[in-house]
This record gives structure tokens, sequence and C-alpha cells, in this order.
């Protein structure tokens, strides 16, 4: 069975979840590779660290609104990474249960019934829906109405540029540059019917999330013969990156889940 590698991309300290989804994916059998621009300590065995300048370089690393996470770049590293065709993009918040084998040159997952997420994430590298999802990007000669904004964010947008802001990616809506993007050029392709069922990616909704750190739940009620993965949505857990990460409840899924893949707790 080949598997393919698994890349990401991660900036700071990584804590025990992080930890926790790179050690599911070797696990399973697969080849992980990290990109980051500084040296990452206490990387689970069996992950290979890249320097990530290799892809973008450095002075182009933003935050979101100058001082949030660094979201917006890394939708974009993962763009380049498929780009470059350097594996299956998954974000680090994704603990994966399953070996992902067998899966289309499209991967991809409903979050909702509307919304495509982007925290596992193939597309083929000659494909035009990467030229559209890297032409976001793109500094200079941008619709002044975005179309893959929602209309009242879109409008906004081209109010304020009207007015002489230019409004890059990072001062959009947060999402603009993930799911509402990906989601409007999938179908604006007509590749919606290569998205995989909610089941496979994101079996336990964004608000179902600070439940898995509490003492008596459970994963296993959510999962299904479909189910390759678990997004556990770090954000969640953060308030958006403006807290740090807590550690979970003895008894609960997420403590488990260390406890059987042998990631100490601080």
């Amino acid at each position: 069975m080949s598997l393919p590698t698994i890349v990401s991309f991660w900036h700071g300290p990584i804590s025990w979840l992080e930890k926790l989804c790179l050690r599911s994916f070797v696990r399973q059998g697969h080849a992980v590779e990290l990109y980051a621009f500084d040296p990452v300590a206490d990387l689970p065995e069996g992950v290979t660290l890249h320097d990530a300048a290799e892809i973008l370089p450095r002075d182009q690393l933003i935050f979101y609104k100058g001082v949030g996470t660094p979201g917006v770049f890394s939708d974009r590293f993962r763009l380049c990474l498929l780009r470059q065709d350097k594996g299956l993009y998954s974000d680090l918040d994704v603990y994966c249960l399953r070996p992902f084998s067998d899966l289309p040159p499209y991967v991809m997952g409903w979050e909702t019934q509307r919304s495509v997420n982007n925290a596992v994430l193939r597309i083929p590298p000659e494909s035009p829906v990467l030229d559209d999802l890297l032409g976001i990007f793109e500094r200079r000669g941008r619709p002044l109405l975005e179309p893959h904004l929602p209309l009242g964010r879109r409008l906004e947008v081209a109010a304020r540029r009207l007015m002489g802001a230019a409004v890059p990616p990072e001062h959009m809506q947060f999402g603009a540059t993930g799911p509402f993007a990906l989601t409007h050029y999938l179908r604006r392709h007509g590749l919606m019917e290569m998205v995989q069922p909610a089941s496979v990616f994101y079996p336990i909704p964004y608000e179902g999330i600070p439940a898995l750190m509490q003492p008596g739940s459970m994963i296993e009620t959510a999962i299904t013969e479909q189910t390759l993965a678990v997004h556990i949505w770090r954000s969640q857990l953060t308030r958006r990156g403006r807290a740090g990460m807590p550690n979970p409840a003895p008894g609960s899924a997420l403590y488990m889940l260390c406890e059987r893949d042998g990631i100490d707790l601080p």
C-alpha cells in the first residue's frame, strides 16, 4: 500500500496537540514532512523538518490583521506546497485514524453543508483551481469585488478599496483565503463532486471540539467506516490564537489519545 507523504507548515513552538496529530500520521505509516522557518523542538520521531524558506521566503510571512495568527500565510503556503507536488497537506490539528490510502487526486472535505474546509487538502499541481486560489494573494490586479467572499464582505472590501485602502488577504474576513475561497472555486470549476463527506475528515463539528477536553468524552461515537481523521480545530481551544493551549482533563477523549500515543502533557 503506497501512502502519500503528509506535509504541513508551522510557526512557533508546538503544543501537545500538534505532537499528537503528527504522531498519529506516523503511526498510520505516513512519511511526514513539516516546514518551519525556525527549529521546532520535541518533534515526534518519524517527522522530518524542512526549512520553509525552500517554499516561500520568510519576509513574506504575514499575520491576520498584523497581530493575529499566521493562518492566511499558512493558506498560501499549503497551496505552494501543492503546486510543487510535495504531498498531501494536513493541518497540525488533524488527528489521523486510518491511513490515507487510495484517495483521488483532489482531496478535501465538507465541513458543513455549505463550506469545504482546507485543513486536509490535495489539488493536482496543474489544476486551474490552484491558479485561482493563489491569485487571491496577488497584491495587484485583483477585482474590486472579490468573487469568493460572502456578499456583505465583498461589498465591504470594495468600499474600502474605493476609499484607497489596498485590503490585502490578511485584512479580509477570517477564512477568506481558506474555506470561502476553496468552496467558491471548486464550484466555479465544476468539481464539487470531488469533495468528501464531512464524516471523512470533519465528523465532529467546530462547536463540538471543546467537549473533547472534558472527562467522559469520546470520539468513537462520531466515527464511521468512512472516517479517516478528526479535525480538532486548535482555534476552538485557544480562542483563535488569543490564549494558550490548555491541557485536556484526565479521562477526556484527548487525554486518552495522548496517553495512547505517548504524548507527555506539560
